[in-house]
């Protein structure tokens, strides 16, 4: 119990402060560009890069990306097959999968894990991010694509190239792999470091990425609002909230018998709720944009719930 106090109250203690600040005159949708801009191409990259240039390459687990993806592909799929029935066109069922699979790993994961683990807890995280798009969001543009009729193969795999392009320039992707590379060429030369100086005006920004990234996240969520037709977002929100946690930890834990810790932030990030890139990508297609935007609230809400009950079953506790 101590766990879901000292880590819930905190990250969606902030997460409202932001959703209050979003309501109010104080942050209008350009001050909300702004600060996303900020968030994403400042703070977070610097805490990327610093928490990944003390990590080794060797000290990798490859098993949490297979288990985690295989299973996200598996719900996916499910997904899909579970909106037929619904009424919900080919888009439609898309943007239903990915809104049961897609995570917030990063305005809202990476400042739950930081507090409840530490830059040990962010390593496993950081893998599954950075890959995430990659997969899931080139998957649904391959889809969509489908769905709305790409007159042939060679504009579909043009398309399909420069969504693939577009996940890898994400802010959030680089300084991943910058640290991992730093961090192998400082083994390689003795004495190599980041200087200090460097290195503490990186540390003065990864400070401020956590709560900057739940504010950015709170508010985003007062511009979205609640959509007509609500009943099958709340649907994927169970997908997402219940179903894939659990499939992620019995995947992790007993088919590739990963680490605890590994285990545990594997399963939190699969409970974590929808990501804005689920409804940025149904706003791009023109394809299920209530329901994309209805299961990132929903989900959003619910899973204050849902990630304590996942906090209190995995029994985690504060540094």
């Amino acid at each position: 119990m101590t766990a879901v106090i000292d880590i819930i109250v905190p990250v969606f203690g902030t997460v409202a402060i932001g959703w209050f600040l979003g309501r109010s005159p104080l942050l209008t949708p350009d001050g909300l560009r702004g600060l996303t801009n900020v968030t994403f191409f400042a703070l977070f990259p610097a805490l990327l890069f610093r928490s990944m240039s003390r990590v080794r390459v060797d000290a990798l687990e490859p098993g949490i990306i297979i288990a985690f993806f295989g299973t996200a592909l598996l719900l996916f799929a499910l997904a899909r097959w579970i909106a037929r029935p619904l009424g919900l066109s080919g888009g439609d069922r898309t943007m239903f999968a990915l809104s049961s699979t897609f995570s917030n790993g990063v305005g809202i994961g990476i400042p739950f894990v930081s507090y409840a683990f530490g830059e040990a807890g962010l390593v496993p995280l950081l893998m599954i991010i950075s890959v995430n798009s990659l997969i899931l969001l080139t998957l649904t543009s391959f889809l969509l694509e489908l769905d709305t009729g790409a007159q042939s193969g060679e504009r579909l795999l043009a398309k399909l190239g420069g969504a693939a392009l577009t996940m890898l320039k994400h802010p959030v992707i680089p300084p991943i792999f910058a640290g991992l590379a730093w961090s192998e060429l400082t083994t390689l030369v003795p004495g190599l470091a980041t200087p200090m100086v460097i290195d503490r005006v990186l540390q003065a920004l990864a400070q401020a990425a956590p709560p900057c990234g739940l504010i950015m996240a709170g508010a985003s969520l007062a511009h979205v609002g609640i959509k007509d037709h609500w009943q099958p977002a709340a649907l994927t929100a169970v997908l997402k909230l219940v179903a894939m946690p659990l499939l992620v930890f019995l995947g992790t834990r007993y088919l590739f018998g990963l680490d605890p810790l590994w285990v545990t932030v594997a399963t939190i990030n699969a409970a974590m709720p929808g990501g804005a890139n689920v409804y940025l990508m149904a706003q791009l297609y023109r394809s299920g944009v209530g329901l994309a935007t209805n299961a990132v609230v929903i989900s959003t809400g619910a899973s204050v719930v849902t990630l304590s009950i996942v906090l209190l079953l995995l029994d985690v506790q504060t540094r």
